[in-house]
């Protein structure tokens, strides 16, 4: 099992699993957040794990009803679970401290007084990220900072641009399968090593506020592009120079390439998603590569014929579907990952491939993911 607050879990599947696991897949979480061991996460795990329990079996009631009052007020999922994870450790800490029942009356009234306009203003630091490990801070200009100059400075350590992290990121947060940050941190360092403690930990910290960021727009079915990222204006400037917008395409493509076969495992081949998703790629890898985008128009010519549209008709009929592909690539994501089981009456048709968790065929041990299936390992 695998963790993230910014996702619902499905109450059923979060129930049945066994507490010591439930408990475990929490912690990796907190430990990938805070870049601790595990032994020394279990403190920030435990009251994340009780009020997750809490929700999934509607037990008490008034847990469940106030995530959802948090999400109504606009609090994205991970903030409103760390808020309400401070009192339910608020409230362990009392019954540990004074011997005594846990009161639930006074941890409903606890939980009522939460409120969405002190969770907004209270941004937090490095210092309560560390001291609350459930805690992300809004994305905003200072973490787009750092992962600017972070490209910038280790371009050269095949690190990832601002842009391409961010179309990496987004196809990581709309995979139908919870991806933990260990396991693509690596893809979007490249071979940087960071220069001491504080960079990693800004790093870091920008990653998880734009996935925080990525995830709330998945939810509210908007476009989860930031704006700098977004294609000019004029659709043939994206194709003739090297622009944010395409750089956020082809990091958009290296996540998809590297979770395919999580896509195959859903995807029913030739079914309505399966084209939905297909025709999103298609504008993805137009606007991503120049050549790329030669190559479809060439394609359609030749299906086509003497109807075929030039180079600039095609720029412009994909530029009126970039914000339509970008949601549906999220939705259709988000809607296999939300089912608790899939449909027995799927049954992909594709070529047997080596899952991502599977041991490398390469015999070094490592899981296929992290080792000749990283995007742009050398296979053996």
């Amino acid at each position: 099992m695998q963790y993230n607050p910014a996702i619902a879990p499905d109450p059923t599947e979060w129930l049945d699993t066994d507490e010591q696991e439930r408990l475990y897949a929490v912690q990796c979480w907190v430990s990938d957040l805070i870049g601790e061991e595990l032994e020394d996460c279990i403190l920030g795990a435990v009251p994340i794990l009780a009020v997750e329990n809490q929700v999934a079996a509607n037990d008490p009631p008034i847990t469940r009803a106030t995530l959802e009052r948090l999400l109504d007020a606009g609090i994205d999922r991970t903030t409103a679970i760390q808020a309400m994870s401070d009192v339910m450790c608020d409230s362990l800490s009392k019954v540990v401290s004074e011997d005594a029942e846990h009161d639930r009356e006074a941890y409903a009234r606890a939980l009522e007084q939460i409120d969405p306009v002190n969770i907004q203003l209270d941004a937090p630091g490095d210092d309560d990220l560390l001291e609350s490990p459930g805690g992300v801070p809004e994305f905003g200009p200072d973490h787009r900072r750092v992962l600017i100059e972070f490209g910038e400075r280790h371009a050269d350590e095949k690190a990832m641009s601002w842009p391409e992290t961010a179309g990496f990121l987004f196809s990581v947060m709309a995979c139908p399968e919870m991806v933990m940050p260990s396991e693509w941190t690596e893809i979007v360092q490249g071979e940087a090593v960071f220069n001491d403690l504080e960079e990693a930990r800004a790093v870091a910290e920008a990653h998880m506020a734009l996935m925080n960021w990525i995830s709330g727009r998945i939810r509210q079915r908007q476009p989860a592009i930031p704006e700098d990222c977004r294609p000019d204006s004029d659709p043939m400037r994206i194709l003739d120079e090297d622009n944010d917008f395409s750089r956020w395409c082809r990091g958009l493509a290296t996540g998809h390439r590297w979770l395919d076969d999580v896509w195959n495992d859903e995807i029913v081949e030739d079914s309505e998603d399966d084209r939905s998703l297909g025709m999103a790629l298609l504008v993805f890898s137009f606007f991503g590569d120049r050549k790329m985008a030669e190559k479809i128009v060439e394609e359609t010519a030749r299906e086509t014929g003497a109807d075929a549209l030039t180079l600039e008709e095609t720029a412009e009929k994909f530029d009126a579907l970039i914000d339509q592909a970008i949601e549906e690539y999220a939705a259709i994501g988000l809607e296999y990952r939300r089912m608790p089981s899939a449909p027995t009456s799927r049954q992909p048709v594709r070529s047997e491939k080596i899952g991502r968790n599977q041991p490398c065929p390469c015999g070094s041990g490592r899981k296929y993911k992290k080792c000749c299936g990283r995007p742009g390992a050398r296979h053996h």
